[in-house]
C-alpha cells in the first residue's frame, strides 16, 4: 500500500508490505515435531541482542543545510523513541493497545499526523509496531540493526523541505505456545519525520514504512498481528532476502509488487481463501 496524505508539517508516505503472493491460501500450523527449526543463529547476521533499549549512531547533517543540525537532532531524538517503541519494547509485542503505547513517547504533534494518517489503513496495529499474536512466544530478545537516511524533498508546491528517516532491521526468534519449534519473524520499518526550513519545536511531519519476512500473510491483514508461516521453505526463502537486503550501510527498503501490498484487496482474497 503507498498512499499520501496530508500531515501538519508536509506529506505522510505510509507503505507496507508481504512476502506472501497474490493468491492468498489457507496455512497450516507448524508441526510440534518439525525439526529443525529456525533460529536467529541461523541467520548468520553479526547483530546485537536488544533488550528494550535501541543503540543509535547520530543521524546525519541535512542536505546543503536545509535545516540545521539542532532541528536534525531533535528529529533524530523522536525516531528513536519512536523506533524503541515500535521494535525493542516487550510491553507493545502482545499489547491491546499497541497505538496508544506508541504515539505515548511521540510529541503531540507527531503523534495526531500519525494517528490521521493511519486513519482506515489495513493493519493499523502492525503500522505503528511489530504486534505478535497472543499464541505466540517471542524467544528471548530480538537481534536488530539500524541505518538513517537524510534527504531534501519537495511538496506539490515546490517547497522544500528535510525528511530524515530511521530504519530498524529486527529479527525476532518465536514459536506457536510454550512447546512448538522455533522459527524468526523479521520486520523492516521505516519511521521518517519532516521538517521544513521555518519549522520549530517537534512540528514534525511523518513517513512511515514497514515489511515483514516469514510471517503468515493472511494473519497480518485478518489478525492485525503476527504470527509465524507454517511453510519452513517459504519462511527460509523470506528470511534470505531478508538478509540480503538488511545487511547494508545504507536503509533499504525493497520494492513492494503489486499483490504483496497489504491494502483491501489482499484482506478480501484472505476473507475468499477462508470460506
Amino acid at each position: 500500500m503507498r498512499r499520501l496524505v496530508g500531515a501538519l508539517a508536509a506529506v505522510l508516505l505510509l507503505s507496507a508490505g508481504c512476502t506472501a503472493g497474490s493468491d492468498p491460501k489457507p496455512e497450516s500450523e507448524p508441526s510440534p515435531s518439525a525439526s529443525p527449526g529456525i533460529s536467529l543463529t541461523s541467520l548468520d547476521l553479526d547483530w546485537p541482542r536488544v533488550d528494550g533499549k535501541l543503540e543509535v549512531s547520530k543521524p546525519p547533517s541535512a542536505p546543503g543545510g536545509l535545516v540545521g543540525d539542532d532541528v536534525v537532532e531533535r528529529m533524530g531524538g523522536v525516531l528513536v523513541d519512536w523506533a524503541t517503541a515500535s521494535t525493542v519494547d516487550a510491553d507493545v509485542w502482545h499489547s491491546e493497545t499497541p497505538v496508544d503505547q506508541v504515539v505515548d513517547v511521540l510529541p503531540a504533534s507527531v503523534a495526531a499526523n500519525l494517528r490521521k494518517g493511519t486513519q482506515g489503513v489495513v493493519s493499523r496495529n502492525l503500522a505503528f509496531a511489530n504486534v505478535f499474536a497472543d499464541e505466540v512466544t517471542v524467544v528471548g530478545s530480538p537481534i536488530v540493526s539500524t541505518a538513517w537516511k537524510i534527504s531534501t524533498e519537495a511538496n506539490d508546491e515546490g517547497r522544500q523541505y528535510v525528511l530524515l528517516e530511521l530504519q530498524t532491521r529486527a529479527a525476532y526468534e518465536v514459536r506457536l505456545g510454550d512447546d512448538g519449534p522455533t522459527t524468526v519473524i523479521a520486520m523492516l520499518r521505516v519511521h521518517g519525520v519532516t521538517a521544513y526550513p521555518d519549522t520549530t519545536g517537534e512540528d514534525f511531519g511523518v513517513s512511515a514504512a514497514w515489511r515483514e519476512f516469514g510471517a503468515r500473510g493472511c494473519s497480518l491483514v485478518l489478525d492485525d498481528s503476527l504470527v509465524p508461516a507454517g511453510n519452513l521453505d517459504d519462511t527460509t526463502e523470506d528470511l534470505e532476502q531478508f538478509v540480503e537486503v538488511s545487511d547494508a550501510e545504507e536503509l533499504v527498503m525493497p520494492p513492494l509488487e503489486e499483490d504483496q501490498e497489504v491494502d483491501s484487496g489482499y484482506a478480501d482474497r484472505c476473507r475468499d481463501s477462508a470460506t
